[in-house]
């Protein structure tokens, strides 16, 4: 039984112009489930009764069939990038609400690892309150914002760097108490770090699969 339930949040909101086509539409073998329904398929004992998916485009929404349905909600924050679908998500939560936050194209995103990740914040509290607002794996010297935890006292923050006109992801971090997770650790529990294998072009949707053909066959 893990600590808490995060709400799973899913950030569906980008125009994949790199991949030239809806990522959260990929075909995953061997049933061609869309890549955004596997994701929720995969996490969705570890969140929360509640899933909600930032996305914009009705047309995608119409291809996507879940059991139990998510909550869909359009970007609240227009045109303001990956930072304002972050925001978006949070806006979302219920004030008291953790999210666990994940882009839409990580089609070998780690349960046990995520677990890891929900638990630290648990392990880091003092009489039932919260040491950190983030949680913020590290891989490569480079933070995964799109692979984290996030209490929703962060979107003040968030809307801050919004409304300076600052879209960088990472740009509001300085302001919360953030827990960043080595790459060390992440790999006690993940030792490839393929949890963090996306799916930006063609040719990274390629290797994905290779990857997962080899997880569905051991």
């Amino acid at each position: 039984m893990l600590p808490i339930k995060p709400t799973l949040v899913l950030n569906a909101g980008g125009q994949s112009r790199r991949m030239g086509r809806a990522k959260a539409l990929l075909p995953v073998p061997p049933h061609n489930t869309p890549l955004l329904v596997h994701m929720v398929e995969r996490l969705r004992a570890l969140a929360g009764e509640e899933v909600i998916i930032v996305a914009n485009d009705p047309e995608v929404i119409a291809q996507l069939h879940f059991a139990p349905p998510p909550r869909f909600v359009a970007d609240h924050y227009p045109d303001s990038g990956t930072l304002g679908g972050i925001a978006t998500g949070l806006h979302a939560l219920a004030d008291d609400g953790w999210a666990l936050l994940m882009a839409c194209d990580l089609p070998l995103v780690s349960v046990r690892l995520c677990a890891a990740l929900i638990a630290l914040v648990a392990a880091h509290s003092e009489d039932g309150a919260d040491l950190y607002d983030v949680v913020m794996p590290v891989v490569g010297g480079y933070e995964e914002p799109l692979h984290a935890l996030y209490h929703r006292r962060c979107l003040p923050a968030i809307e801050a760097r919004l409304a300076a006109g600052e879209r960088r992801v990472i740009s509001f971090l300085p302001d919360m108490r953030v827990l960043y997770v080595d790459e060390q650790t992440l790999r006690r529990y993940d030792p490839e770090l393929r949890s963090f294998v996306n799916a930006n072009t063609p040719a990274e949707w390629d290797h994905a699969l290779a990857l997962l053909a080899a997880e569905n066959a051991q």
